[in-house]
């Protein structure tokens, strides 16, 4: 069902890859778990669970994603084209993450917009920013949460350094030793 899962997703995103190589990526992922167990299925399997999985979502393919949250809350508060762009690759930076799983995408847009806001302040004055986001029907805790990570997702990307991933991932397996 996973393998399926993935297939109807990317066809949803528009991004559509050909079945048999869903299913040979699926077989070598299953490789790389278990050594002792082979992936049972083929691609004639996928197909049929992909009518299963569409009657069970009742056909709704529909997706929305930050990018159109966005776009039409730009109608309204109209930034500057260099704020809008920060926005939207603040927005694709979200999708390195699963916040584009657990929060619902207007959220994620408005933090997006807050923090280009930040990066660049744009056309509004303060106190007409103030007011946007007050007059926002939106929990800001979420917001607030959603910034929160990205600049964590940020703070990690600036610090990262690929000499220390053994460290730490010696550091981990200690960690979890210690506990056990």
């Amino acid at each position: 069902m996973t393998a399926t899962c993935v297939y109807l997703a990317c066809k949803v995103d528009e991004n559509p890859h050909h079945i048999k190589y869903v299913w040979s990526e699926s077989k070598g992922a299953f490789a790389e778990v278990s050594t002792d167990i082979r992936f049972p299925f083929d691609v004639s399997d996928i197909a049929e669970c992909e009518s299963y999985l569409l009657e069970e979502m009742k056909f709704y393919l529909v997706v929305y994603h930050p990018y159109q949250v966005l776009i039409d809350l730009n109608t309204h508060l109209k930034l500057a084209k260099p704020s809008l762009q920060a926005a939207w690759s603040i927005i694709n930076d979200s999708f390195c993450t699963d916040m584009i799983l657990v929060y619902p995408p207007h959220v994620i847009a408005i933090a997006s917009m807050f923090l280009s806001r930040v990066v660049d302040q744009g056309s509004l004055s303060e106190t007409e920013a103030l007011q946007w986001y007050a007059d926002l029907n939106v929990d800001m805790t979420d917001v607030l949460q959603v910034v929160g990570e990205l600049l964590a997702v940020y703070d990690v990307w600036s610090t990262y350094s690929e000499w220390r991933v053994p460290e730490l991932v010696y550091r981990y397996i200690a960690d979890i030793a210690a506990s056990c």
